[in-house]
């Protein structure tokens, strides 16, 4: 399977976040780290997350991506739990 990046994700919540998204469209996803995330999860900034798809769904994942940034999405915790 020829696969590209269609992003690079700065952890692996992130990366499972934009993986469910992509998957939802209909787009396989495979996610490829450097091994420093299952050594050390939730640190940023030492191991970055490739987001791959397929060469032929790559335009439109990356359409995709952008479309949510774009979007300025932003995630709050309630004020109460």
């Amino acid at each position: 399977m020829d696969l590209g990046v269609a992003t690079t994700a700065p952890d692996i919540g992130l990366a499972s976040i934009i993986k469910g998204m992509l998957e939802s469209a209909g787009i396989d996803v495979v996610l490829r780290d450097g091994g420093v995330q299952s050594v050390y999860p939730g640190v940023t900034g030492i191991g970055e997350i490739d987001v791959l798809v397929r060469r032929e769904d790559l335009e439109l994942a990356k359409e995709l991506i952008a479309s949510a940034e774009d979007d300025d999405l932003e995630f709050e915790a309630p004020a109460e739990l």
